[in-house]
């Protein structure tokens, strides 16, 4: 299974062992994320410190193992922008606009645990709880 993965996925499976973690590792699931989202968690990382414990060096090269090992692919600003107008349209909040764009041009869903982005009807949007379900080895 394809899917666009959000930033609080990845910065959970960051912070902590458990399922999510055990989700992004999955080889059945093919990760994709717009680059923003990678800027976004080397832009947080100070307040992952105080959250994980951990140092700054070992929280780099956690994102870094992290991206590498689930083999996430990053999508250029630049390939999502023909799509970000129509994403405007459908995503429930404006900050959520290139995940949206992100899964219309690959044509797949959003792993996501805001429930906001569920409340439209055009790209599906799965829950951790979903994939745990469907992908019953957590």
């Amino acid at each position: 299974m394809e899917v666009i993965i959000d930033a609080n996925i990845f910065v959970a499976a960051l912070l902590k062992k458990g399922a999510t973690r055990k989700l992004l590792l999955n080889d059945e699931l093919v990760l994709y994320a717009p680059e923003y989202v990678i800027e976004e968690i080397f832009d947080h990382l100070q307040e992952f410190e105080t959250k994980s414990h951990l140092s700054r060096i070992s929280l780099e090269e956690l994102v870094k193992v992290l991206i590498i090992e689930s083999k996430m692919n990053i999508i250029p600003k630049d390939e999502l922008r023909p799509f970000i107008k129509k994403a405007d349209e459908i995503t429930p909040d404006p900050d959520d606009v290139m995940y949206f764009a992100a899964a219309l041009k690959q044509n797949i869903g959003i792993w996501s645990n805001d429930k906001e982005m569920k409340k439209q009807k055009v790209i599906n949007v799965y829950s951790t709880n979903d994939l745990v379900k469907l992908y019953e080895f957590v």
